[in-house]
């Protein structure tokens, strides 16, 4: 499946696989605010998902490790949402 991805800054840095047999890929952090008692991750990156397909955001295995949690405990990318995709953490 072929999707298209968007650098909304210099700084973005294209999803890859961290070893090839990963189901997923890796989205990095560029930068971080500190709104309403939540951290914004921003990737800079927005995303085409082909029409009846969704993007999943889960946190890594290790942010067990710590205290914080994605808010919405999975990020969901609707085939139509072109914005670029943001993580929040509490």
């Amino acid at each position: 499946m072929k999707v298209n991805i968007k650098k909304l800054s210099d700084l973005a840095i294209i999803p890859t696989y961290a070893h090839v047999t990963d189901a997923g890929m890796d989205l990095t952090a560029i930068g971080m605010e500190f709104k309403d008692g939540n951290f914004i991750y921003h990737t800079y990156l927005a995303f085409e998902i082909p029409e009846g397909y969704v993007m999943l955001v889960f946190p890594r295995s290790s942010n067990r490790k710590t205290q914080a949690f994605l808010t919405n405990s999975v990020g969901v990318i609707d085939s139509g949402y072109r914005g670029e995709v943001t993580v929040t953490f509490k």
